[in-house]
Order: C-alpha cells, then sequence, then structure tokens
C-alpha cells in the first residue's frame, strides 16, 4: 500500500512540474516592432554587402516596410503597426483628441555602407494603440536609451 501511495505522489508531482515547466520551452512571442528591427538589421547588410547606400520608407496603404538600393530590393508587411519616420528634432506638431501629432514626417530614411544611417526618430503605433517615439542612434542605428524619470 505504501509503495502504491509513493507512486502515486511521485506522478501527481511530475505531472505538475512538467505543465509548469511547459512554457519555458514554447516559442515566446514577438514584439510587434520585432519586425521592425529585423529590417533594419538587414537593411544595413545590404548597405554592407553592396557597398551602396539603401533607402527605407513604410507604405502606408499596403502596411510594408520597403528597402532598397536601386538594384535589389526587399519588404517586409506589418499587419498591427504603423511606422513614421520622423526628423531628428521636434518641429512642427499639433495636438489632436489629447494625442500630440507630429506633422513633418520623413519620406525615406538611408543606411549607408559604413554601418550608419540617417538621424531620424520612429514613432511606432500598434492598432488602437498609443504612439511610442524612439530617437534613432545615426552611428549604430538602434534606439537611444531614454534616462529614467522620477
Amino acid at each position: 500500500m505504501e509503495v502504491l501511495l509513493t507512486l502515486a505522489l511521485l506522478v501527481l508531482v511530475s505531472t505538475v512540474l512538467i505543465s509548469a515547466t511547459a512554457g519555458f520551452f514554447q516559442q515566446r512571442d514577438g514584439r510587434p516592432d520585432d519586425g521592425f528591427w529585423s529590417a533594419v538589421n538587414a537593411a544595413r547588410q545590404l548597405a554592407l554587402d553592396e557597398n551602396r547606400p539603401v533607402s527605407m520608407r513604410f507604405d502606408a496603404k499596403e502596411k510594408r516596410l520597403i528597402w532598397s538600393t536601386g538594384d535589389k530590393s526587399d519588404s517586409t508587411g506589418f499587419d498591427e503597426l504603423t511606422l513614421r519616420f520622423l526628423p531628428p528634432e521636434r518641429s512642427a506638431t499639433l495636438l489632436l483628441g489629447g494625442v500630440l501629432f507630429e506633422g513633418d514626417a520623413l519620406a525615406r530614411v538611408r543606411f549607408y555602407p559604413d554601418g550608419t544611417c540617417d538621424p531620424f526618430r520612429l514613432e511606432l503605433k500598434a492598432e488602437n494603440g498609443t504612439p511610442r517615439l524612439l530617437r534613432i542612434d545615426p552611428w549604430t542605428c538602434a534606439p537611444v536609451l531614454q534616462p529614467a524619470t522620477s
């Protein structure tokens, strides 16, 4: 009887442990802006490989991010995300419905063969969400970390 009770407890404990650890091995859901950063890496790599500037733009109608050298091009789609390239410094702004909106957007940004890019800011807006603004470092083409405000 003790052996059966011990086996039952072992089965119960192993079932709990297996179900609790299953989440660790599942693939994590990507953030909506992961596609943008992989496109930036692809555009930078294309500029390095081709030794030519690469132009990147966002087609709002088709919700596609397109980058090209003129000869070669590639793109990726965004179903739930809208992107806008903004000048590095804030310019004309408008307050619409309690949200500060910048009117001057850049048509495109360029990535150069030395690994740099045009200075710009990126506005990311998920569907039914508030826009998030990132300042992009032109030397690394990565977001600039903002100091914590207290």
